[in-house]
């Protein structure tokens, strides 16, 4: 259920002060990209000679409700005003029932290691990120992301990584020498591509294009499900990482959810065994229950 939000009275909670900051923030065109997260809006503050933050503002069952990276200790932050603003001026949909990011479940394990990253100085942890993201692209360009570096995909480069998504189909079963390991490893390469682009500001043509690249893998699967007794594990386990990548892009893309139901349905009857894309329930936050119950009924 959508609901909506009075900015006026948001704005005097938060008061004279935190308000001008705010304003300062949306002339400065801050945050530049919003993103839906647990029914709220979430996004990234760059502000001159300060570290970025991160905020997020939502309805829950508590009322409206903001969370901050900063260290200002207002219930209401000039953050999250400006992010609230923002989000109005964008038509952003809000959810009645929203999630916090501090209240979604954390793996353990996640949680662990994060409590030990806490514990390091600030230059060797730099260090760490830096040395990872510099031998896995995935990190790498998820790291430039959070530094608000990568643009949307050109056309070009939309081209050129349906070439590569296209070349690594082909290739995995072409010539006369191919082996299960060739399409095992083609599928990871084509979930590496797919997890690159999906680091960019997320867009129709990028969808699309996650899509294009379900249909390649759907295509090069049978193989291994053929040959269960070896590869009982890698189907599903590729297939799983690019449907998360689409379900992700469908949330934060928000297609028009009919054309998104026409589309998946097309991929899964075009599949030769079963669809990576065929997992309905995923995508109820984006398709609802009803076409989610017809996707299901032609199983």
């Amino acid at each position: 259920m959508a609901v909506r939000i009075d900015i006026d009275a948001l704005r005097d909670v938060a008061g004279v002060d935190v308000c001008a900051a705010a304003d300062k923030l949306t002339v400065a065109g801050q945050p530049a990209e919003i993103l839906p997260v647990g029914g709220g809006a979430s996004g990234v503050i760059h502000e001159a000679g300060k570290p970025p933050y991160e905020v997020w503002v939502g309805v829950t069952a508590d009322g409206f409700t903001a969370e901050c990276d900063c260290t200002a200790g207002a219930e209401l932050c000039a953050h999250a005003v400006a992010l609230t603003a923002a989000a109005l001026a964008d038509g952003f949909a809000w959810s009645s029932a929203a999630t916090p990011p501090s209240r979604t479940a954390v793996d353990p394990r996640v949680a662990e290691l994060a409590e030990l990253a806490r514990g390091l100085p600030v230059r060797r942890l730099v260090s760490l990120v830096a040395e990872w993201a510099a031998t896995d692209r995935v990190w790498e360009n998820r790291l430039r992301a959070q530094a608000g570096q990568l643009a949307p995909l050109t056309a070009a480069e939309l081209d050129d990584i349906r070439r590569t998504i296209d070349n690594l189909a082909h290739e995995a079963t072409s010539g006369d020498r191919w082996d299960l390991h060739d399409v095992e490893k083609a599928g990871r390469a084509i979930v590496e591509e797919v997890e690159v682009l999906a680091q960019r500001p997320p867009t129709h043509e990028t969808l699309l294009l996650v899509e294009r690249a379900a249909r390649a893998w759907d295509g090069l699967a049978g193989y291994l499900w053929d040959a269960w007794e070896t590869y009982e594990d890698e189907p599903a386990e590729i297939g799983g990482a690019l449907r998360a990548v689409h379900v992700r892009l469908c949330e934060q893309v928000q297609p028009d959810p009919d054309d998104l139901a026409a589309r998946l349905a097309e991929i899964i009857g075009a599949a030769e065994v079963d669809s990576c894309l065929d997992e309905p329930g995923d995508y109820l936050g984006v398709l609802g229950r009803d076409r989610v119950k017809a996707l299901r009924s032609r199983r």
